[in-house]
Parts: structure tokens; C-alpha cells; sequence
């Protein structure tokens, strides 16, 4: 609902139960990136120095699952 004295419309709150909620969200998400990270490192022969780019792969990878889901 606007308010009419201000012309803006009210931010919505967020309870310490959602934002514990998408914390969790977060963190399973970072889990899954991470895991699938280190066996993209691991398929490399676990040499160093591709740890961003195993990170942004394993994200895209996890992208691409979701849609085809």
C-alpha cells in the first residue's frame, strides 16, 4: 500500500526466521558449488591454480542441472 503523505511504498520485513532461512539456503548452495569444485579440481589430476575458474565451471554446472530439472 503507498502511503499517500510519503509517495513511497513500505519495505517489506524480513523475520529473523527468513533470513536464517536464506543463510541456510546460502550455505547448502556454497556446499554444493564447493563439492562440485574440488571434483572438477580432482578430473584436472588435482593441479593448482585453476581455483576460481573450477569455481565459476562448478556454478554454471549447477545452473545448467537446476533448468534441466
Amino acid at each position: 500500500m503507498i502511503d499517500p503523505k510519503m509517495n513511497t511504498r513500505p519495505k517489506p520485513v524480513q523475520s529473523e526466521q527468513s533470513e536464517s532461512l536464506i543463510g541456510a539456503a546460502i550455505a547448502l548452495a556454497d556446499s554444493a558449488v564447493q563439492t562440485r569444485a574440488y571434483e572438477l579440481y580432482a578430473l584436472r589430476g588435482k593441479k593448482n591454480g585453476c581455483a576460481e575458474q573450477d569455481w565459476y565451471q562448478a556454478e554454471k554446472d549447477l545452473r545448467t542441472s537446476r533448468k534441466q530439472t
